[in-house]
């Protein structure tokens, strides 16, 4: 007991003698104030760095800080679809703020209701209104985007290329979806001219029947829904194409009239009842189409998946990509970027 009693009370003295303002620390003096100058001097000249960058770029017009194509600065490109675009609270806007590759805008003609050239965009007629034109939504905003991501300066005369709608990645071509929701000859002519702001900027993809060459554009226009294929095909420098079927990609269809083939997957594929997504001979047909078309040098696009449950659909969307498809077709734009 009295081995304890001592053990404790030595504790207890170390304790008082570590705590006690009167003993003398190991530490010399000189140490300690070598090591608070130093801290010192690391605090003040990170204090001098922080004013020197405030007022250094402070000396500079706000301006001068921005460049002409910063729009999509940051913004990695990512193969996804925007279906239905139209949709969205701001169309296109929304989409190139995700990287998204691809926009469809639903297009109709109506000259009983207008007697102009006016094409109104929307999902059905009761969508429609007077201010959503398809020169509103989609001409003009990407006029606007490619004449910042080209601008009239000393600097692009030295280049010989047009750059796109991304700044990561100015190669890289938006695809325009045109889907045609009225009589299709009828209202080729009014979508054909509509698009003469961007065709004549050369901004759009083309291809030379005569030449056989592609001369690749920040914007490539597909044509869908009720698009006549045989205005498309009779394009001799072709700068509006064709989306080819999938589910039956024959000799019509090659890539200089059709480089985009798309379908339903219940039309590619039947219906996918597994939560679990597609079955191996689902998955093998699929797998099949897609490297057909890539074979003739077209992509692919898969739509009208099913969206509930999620997990049902994440599953098939790996499936799908898994298969080597090209384009994501997605509603959910912040959900599919995510996926990807």
């Amino acid at each position: 007991m009295a081995s304890r009693r001592s053990s404790s009370f030595e504790s207890h003295e170390l304790l008082d003698t570590n705590h006690n303002p009167h003993v003398k620390s190991n530490i010399p003096k000189p140490v300690i104030l070598r090591g608070l100058v130093c801290i010192l001097g690391a605090c003040l000249a990170a204090l001098l760095l922080l004013i020197f960058s405030i007022v250094h770029f402070n000396s500079f017009p706000k301006k001068s800080l921005h460049y002409s194509s910063d729009l999509t600065r940051n913004i990695l490109v990512k193969k996804i679809h925007s279906h239905n675009d139209y949709w969205r609270d701001r169309p296109l806007y929304t989409a190139l703020s995700y990287g998204v590759q691809s926009v469809e805008a639903d297009v109709w003609y109506l000259p009983e209701q207008s007697k102009t050239d006016t094409l109104y965009v929307g999902h059905s007629l009761a969508s429609l209104t007077d201010e959503r034109t398809f020169q509103r939504l989609y001409i003009d905003p990407l006029s606007n985007i490619l004449s910042r991501t080209n601008p009239d300066s000393k600097f692009m005369s030295l280049s010989n290329h047009v750059n796109g709608v991304f700044d990561t990645d100015s190669y890289a071509t938006l695809y325009l979806f045109v889907d045609f929701k009225t009589d299709g000859d009828a209202l080729w002519p009014h979508v054909y001219n509509a698009l003469e702001p961007l065709r004549s900027k050369g901004y759009l993809t083309y291809f030379d029947e005569d030449e056989e060459t592609w001369h690749n554009g920040p914007i490539t226009v597909i044509g869908t829904g009720n698009t006549p294929y045989k205005k498309v095909s009779e394009l001799r420098k072709r700068d509006f194409f064709f989306d080819s079927p999938l589910e039956n990609l024959n000799a019509s269809y090659p890539s200089t009239i059709g480089p985009i083939a798309s379908c339903a997957l219940g039309k590619l594929v039947g219906e996918v009842k597994e939560i679990s997504g597609l079955d191996d001979s689902q998955y093998q047909k699929l797998r099949k189409l897609v490297d057909d078309a890539h074979s003739k040098d077209i992509l692919t696009r898969v739509w009208d998946t099913p969206w509930w449950p999620k997990i049902k659909q994440q599953n098939i969307w790996r499936e799908i990509l898994r298969a080597g498809s090209d384009f994501l077709n997605a509603d959910d734009l912040e959900y599919a970027s995510e996926f990807m």
